[in-house]
């Protein structure tokens, strides 16, 4: 049994993970999103096909670890939208105890202090919100986290011990963990270059050479020999270099406005100003590995931010793009957090004046966490961003429709919807994604409009009308009363060869659902 102060650091990381849990289950929801990498795993489970229409090769999602992962819990007969919340929220506390475990390491000792950065990610309404959703967002944290604490392991070792040609004494693990970090999210490559920068500026700034050692090579190696082997799979699968949703996604200009506002919003709301107060708080100047951790935090921060705003941010609330750094932003604040402290006690101050200020911190931190939680459970949208309350609305309704063509749709019929996840997935019916994210036409010859992310694309009525699709959705259309449309319009659709029909749905809130139905 631990005792003293490990029995303290075993409470105190217990709590954190319990916050953690509590605070996600605030927001227990699956988005739409979700449900195209739940399809693919159907396919591929029932059919043999990593697709979203049996037959047609087209790379619609960027998850491929979490989609088989997805694909191992329908294999087994499980349920997919539970679990997949539950395995987020275990990918959420798995990031505890890797970033408990390095700052043990970095300061030398396990301690109480170990729990700190953990609890505050606890308490970050992105970090919790998005433990659950359905997307591979905290698995993708994780193996991103593994990476770079590795990294800064394996370069202590090599200050210790050595990193010269010839026998390497440990060995280099990072390079696989930002590689599978990259078959989580492409992002992942983003970790390794970022990383690989990182090491030739200290081996110009500190080594004075540019020669890698031998351990630079395995690191290398590591990360090509499962990455390479799976680009080659996913080109000659699906046939192209890139994921069709990268395709859906360029093109389009005036990213940066929105983006901007995206991480400023996220930046504001979590108070990430503490990272430069905190995160260079000490006395005396840095160590080598102090500042190893430091610039990298640093660029991480700095490049992912950028990345994020190029790309216009996300159209989904609570920040889920900036969570995977967010790691690194928790073990900088508790670690300036814990020099503060020791400095002050080492001048002899009374240890109740840091445990109250720390208690005044917590209970305005708390304040406002209940604030934004409150205000992101509200339904609504603001410039293009759904709220979560609203995404978490949109699951029920949708999946009532998509339950309900499954139980009186012809199983040969075919839909077109821009809600191309929770529908097309309980439906099983062959599903035109209007949006392109799973059409290869669309994201290749649609030219992008507008700077909503992943809403740029949109299928042309013609193209869609060729395909002779049967319930024609676009945005669901679901209303209190009877959803109507006009003579003109009825007309013009009857001359295409569609009725207007409304009907109620069972388990929909509200009651009446409406689409363009094909005549045959």
């Amino acid at each position: 049994m631990p005792q003293g102060r490990d029995l303290r650091r075993v409470i105190l990381l217990a709590l954190a993970a319990a916050g953690l849990v509590a605070h996600a289950r605030v927001f227990d929801f699956v988005n739409d999103d979700a449900f195209i990498s739940f399809r693919y795993a159907d396919n591929l489970v029932r059919h043999g096909e990593l697709v979203f229409n049996l037959g047609e090769r087209v790379e619609g999602y960027t998850n491929f670890l979490w989609t088989m992962l997805m694909a191992g819990v329908l294999a087994l007969g499980l349920p997919i939208v539970p679990l997949s919340k539950w395995l987020g929220i275990a990918f959420a506390l798995g990031t505890f105890a890797v970033i408990a475990r390095f700052t043990a390491r970095h300061v030398g000792r396990p301690s109480a202090w170990d729990a700190l950065a953990p609890a505050l990610l606890a308490a970050a309404p992105a970090y919790a919100c998005w433990s659950t959703g359905g997307l591979e967002t905290q698995m993708f944290t994780f193996f991103a986290t593994l990476g770079w604490t590795a990294f800064l392991g394996e370069r202590q070792a090599a200050d210790r011990e050595g990193d010269r040609p010839g026998e390497v004494p440990w060995l280099p693990r990072s390079g696989i963990w930002f590689a599978l970090s990259a078959l989580a999210r492409p992002e992942g490559m983003l970790f390794f270059g970022l990383t690989g920068l990182h090491r030739l500026l200290e081996m110009l700034a500190v080594d004075r050479t540019i020669k890698p050692t031998k351990s630079d090579w395995i690191w290398g190696f590591g990360f090509a020999g499962v990455f390479v082997p799976y680009f080659a799979w996913r080109f000659w699968y699906y046939g192209f270099p890139f994921p069709n949703t990268y395709y859906v996604k360029t093109g389009a200009r005036n990213f940066w406005g929105p983006g901007a506002r995206y991480v400023g919003r996220w930046a504001l709301i979590h108070q990430i100003w503490l990272v430069p107060v905190f995160g260079v708080l000490r006395r005396g100047l840095p160590g080598r590995r102090e500042l190893r951790l430091i610039t990298l935090g640093v660029l991480y921060i700095g490049a992912i931010s950028l990345h994020v705003m190029r790309v216009g941010g996300d159209f989904m609330a609570l920040h889920r793009f900036m969570v995977p750094i967010m790691p690194v932003c928790a073990v900088l604040v508790a670690l300036g957090v814990r020099r503060a402290v020791e400095a002050l006690l080492d001048r002899g101050t009374s240890r109740w004046v840091p445990i109250g200020a720390g208690l005044v911190c917590a209970t305005a931190m708390g304040v406002g966490i209940h604030r934004v939680d409150t205000k992101a459970l509200e339904v609504g949208s603001d410039r293009g961003v759904d709220s979560i309350g609203w995404l978490s609305m949109f699951h029920h309704q949708t999946a009532a429709i998509g339950q309900h063509l499954a139980r009186t749709a012809d199983p040969d019929a075919s839909l077109a919807t821009t809600a191309a996840g929770i529908i097309p997935y309980y439906s099983r019916l062959y599903t035109l994604d209007v949006l392109g994210l799973n059409d290869e036409w669309i994201a290749h010859n649609v030219p992008a409009r507008g700077n909503r992310p992943g809403h740029t694309k949109s299928a042309p009525l013609k193209y869609i009308l060729d395909k002779d699709i049967d319930y024609i959705i676009y945005h669901p259309t679901i209303a209190e009363r009877r959803p109507r449309r006009g003579a003109r319009e009825t007309r013009t659709w009857k001359a295409r060869g569609y009725e207007w029909r409304a009907e109620k749905v069972d388990g929909l809130d509200p009651p009446w659902w409406g689409y363009w139905r094909r005549v045959r």
